[in-house]
């Protein structure tokens, strides 16, 4: 009989609201992990293109493992902040 391990993970999406053309941090807090994730993107919203760290003004902070969790931040430009937007936080590892 194989016996299985099951993992429970959740990603909490930090909801922020910041002034149109100001910069604005938003983060992701990725929880029930037993290590690092092992890469973190982000999509703009509408056309879901992947930001690049350090292009556009766009900065990714991967965070840092920190006991079951860890938090990864966005920071958007004042020139992308034009309005209301969703951008999504995609998470990849090779634990889940």
């Amino acid at each position: 009989m194989l016996a299985r391990k099951f993992v429970i993970s959740a990603v909490e999406a930090k909801h922020s609201e910041v002034l149109e053309d100001t910069m604005a941090t938003i983060s992701c807090v990725v929880n029930g992990l037993t290590k690092q994730l092992d890469a973190v993107t982000w999509a703009k919203p509408i056309s879901g293109d992947l930001i690049t760290h350090d292009t556009d003004g766009y900065l990714i902070d991967l965070g840092t493992f920190d006991s079951n969790s860890q938090t990864t931040v966005l920071t958007i430009p004042g020139s992308a902040n034009t309005g209301d937007a969703v951008y999504t936080c995609i998470i990849q590892s090779v634990e889940h």
